[in-house]
């Protein structure tokens, strides 16, 4: 057996390891050189009902890995002239309207996630309507001051590319990079055609609590869309193409798509992200971290989640696609190094186990909450919450060391998060409105907010991206969780009834209307409209 061979075993090992940690029934995985793809690993199923398994060419929508594709284009328009990126999008779009209220918002601002713009209005099927709906929720910070990642911004690209090319953004990108790449497996939109050729996507069955490893699975919507933030569906060998021509400097197979100046323009990076080490290009992740430099980008859509990794210094890449939720960097990281290592015929990593529970012992203990107790008790590298006959192992959150999943329906419908101290040490641990102070550390109870009971409960939408919103008061404190990612946000209130959800400086909005008995019966969220749920 060669190295390679080898090196795809170990890999096809890692992602049996993996798998089981995700919200997904399947995986496709590939690595590419500078020249070809060296190798794919496939594992699990496409149609969970019919049993139709994944295979290296199973489409998957690869979610914001579209968004350099978008960048790459802009880059070619302006070589040609057509645009510049340093004018308000309001003259680039003169029916947009944009409130600019800390200066002109470019198009280097849209790329970088530095416009001050919101996230999105992720209501869809989307179009022009959402970019003028934009105009009610205006930026929150001057442009370039900082990064805040705005799926509306790249909307905003995609229309500017449209106007100057006059051609639909799926069509540009059809044209322009995946017909030279020869990326025939890939289309750049999300089409009703294109649905029986593609893996399903699934997402948790319950929307209204976060998700843990029991959770059941059901397919997620299939939303049409041809905007340019995140439309795009590939194959893991068709990412791999693209991925060749930025080990390649900007060229493909039949020439150059990007001059060497605006390769190096496109790639950047230009600021600081929110991830340590990270800062951010156009349509880019650049990574410097241990002495590595990665290109990255990872992608979600509605029961999808992608990720694309390049390693210049290797001349390596690997490309992921998953049907489902919590995509997992390590498989990704691991696939590269071990690959890496074969190819320099060094010895070969083995796969990564999963991580017992940092700092277990340090967390343990008894907290108390009102009229009841938890106990959580070190068990096997992890932690058991026990609370009377009930004894539940918690499931580590992703990337969050000190957050919980309570896989029991006494508990699912709250993560159980750890408090420290400014020394480190547990304080407490809080489960949504419920807050349980270590024993015998003394805790005075903050006074409720009055009126705050008004906005409280569970509030729905039909709308796919946020389908349920939890408020409650915790310690003096109004929150908004989003149950399906684990974010919990504390609500500032603002002028004119509004509240900042989270950092203020945050183009994060929410309103609460309808007061009926002294609740309130509508949530508007970004432009998200939920109404209060019986269940709640």
């Amino acid at each position: 057996m060669s190295g390679l061979e080898e090196a795809f075993e170990r890999i096809g090992r890692a992602a049996e390891l993996d798998l089981p940690l995700t919200h997904a029934p399947g995986l496709a995985l590939a690595v590419t050189d500078g020249n070809d793809t060296l190798g794919a690993v496939v594992r699990g199923f496409a149609d969970v009902a019919s049993g139709r398994p994944i295979r290296p060419d199973t489409r998957f929508q690869i979610g914001s890995i579209s968004k350099s594709f978008a960048a790459l284009c802009i880059l070619q328009e302006e070589a040609r002239g057509t645009i510049a990126l340093d004018v308000s999008v309001n003259e680039l779009l003169p029916w947009l309207e944009l409130p600019e209220p800390f200066g002109p918002i470019t198009l280097h601002h849209l790329l970088t996630h530095t416009s001050g713009l919101m996230t999105g209005i992720e209501q869809g099927p989307w179009g022009i309507g959402d970019a003028l709906l934009a105009r009610s929720y205006p930026p929150t910070f001057a442009p370039g001051d900082r990064f805040s990642y705005s799926n509306l911004g790249y909307k905003l690209v995609g229309h500017v590319l449209e106007r100057v090319t006059r051609m639909p953004v799926h069509e540009l990108l059809q044209q322009r990079v995946l017909g030279p790449l020869e990326m025939t497996r890939s289309v750049g939109a999300i089409l009703e055609e294109d649905r029986a050729d593609a893996a399903v996507g699934y997402e948790p069955l319950l929307s209204d609590r976060p998700p843990h490893l029991q959770s059941q699975l059901a397919p997620a919507v299939w939303q049409v869309s041809n905007v340019a933030d995140g439309s795009i569906v590939s194959t893991v060998a068709d990412l791999c193409a693209y991925a060749r021509i930025v080990l390649a400097g900007g060229r493909g197979p039949s020439g150059a798509l990007l001059e060497p100046d605006r390769f190096e323009r496109w790639i950047g990076p230009y600021v600081d992200a929110e991830e340590r080490g990270t800062r951010y290009g156009y349509g880019w992740n650049v990574v410097d971290l241990d002495g590595r430099r990665m290109i990255r980008h990872s992608g979600g859509t509605l029961g999808f989640e992608s990720l694309l990794v390049i390693w210049p210094d290797d001349g390596l890449a690997v490309a992921l696609g998953q049907n489902g939720y919590g995509l997992r960097d390590t498989l990704g990281s691991y696939a590269l190094s071990v690959v890496s290592a074969a190819v320099g015929a060094r010895p070969l990593p083995d796969p990564v186990e999963p991580e017992p529970v940092a700092d277990a012992a340090s967390i343990a203990g008894r907290f108390v909450g009102g009229d009841r107790t938890i106990e959580l008790e070190v068990a096997d590298g992890g932690l058991v919450l026990r609370s009377g006959p009930l004894a539940i192992l918690l499931e580590r959150w992703p990337d969050e060391p000190d957050t919980f999943a309570v896989p029991h329906p006494a508990f699912d419908r709250h993560l159980l998060r750890v408090a420290r101290d400014q020394t480190g040490s547990v304080v407490g641990v809080s489960h949504g409105p419920r807050w349980y102070g270590r024993e015998g550390i003394l805790d005075e109870e903050p006074s409720m907010t009055p009126g705050w009971d008004v906005f409280a409960g569970l509030y729905r939408s039909d709308a796919p991206w946020v389908r349920a919103i939890r408020v409650y008061e915790r310690r003096g404190r109004l929150l908004a969780t989003l149950p399906s990612s684990g974010e919990e946000h504390g609500l500032t209130p603002l002028p004119q009834g509004w509240f900042a959800v989270g950092d203020p400086a945050l183009p994060r909005r929410a309103r609460f209307l309808d007061i009926v008995d002294g609740r309130a019966q509508t949530m508007e969220y970004n432009g998200a409209i939920l109404t209060r749920s019986f269940d709640g």
